[in-house]
């Protein structure tokens, strides 16, 4: 993997995290949204930026509807995960919603990362 790549992978999810955490917290604490619909509202919108901000700045590659196809996937099943985890910790735990969300953070980041790298790794190139 170029390291060159994976700064700027990293420095887009940084990014996209942030804006994500401060979309909750905005929508779920000051405008007071459903939760699981504030999630599922926030995620569609950052994982098109991601996908966007990946292709012209971490893989300088041409738009291809597969390759946003099977990157929504990958995101689809993170948020999936995240989905079920707000369900299992809502229940656990009696934080706000907003600190909910967050919990979930790491749990999407190692599915969304691992298969991410499937989906823009080169042809014949290991991960």
């Amino acid at each position: 993997m170029n390291i060159r790549s994976f700064l700027r992978f990293s420095g887009v999810g940084v990014f996209i995290t942030l804006l994500s955490m401060l979309m909750l917290f905005v929508c779920l604490q000051v405008l007071g949204t459903p939760l699981q619909l504030t999630y599922v509202a926030t995620y569609l919108i950052t994982v098109f930026l991601s996908y966007t901000l990946n292709r012209l700045f971490t893989f300088r590659s041409a738009y291809s509807k597969a390759t946003m196809l099977r990157y929504y996937l990958v995101y689809l099943s993170g948020m999936i995960l995240g989905m079920a985890l707000l369900y299992v910790f809502k229940k656990l735990f009696t934080y706000p919603n907003w600190v909910i969300s967050y919990m979930v953070i790491p749990f999407t980041l190692l599915n969304n990362y691992f298969w991410s790298a499937k989906v823009f790794k080169p042809k014949g190139e290991k991960i």
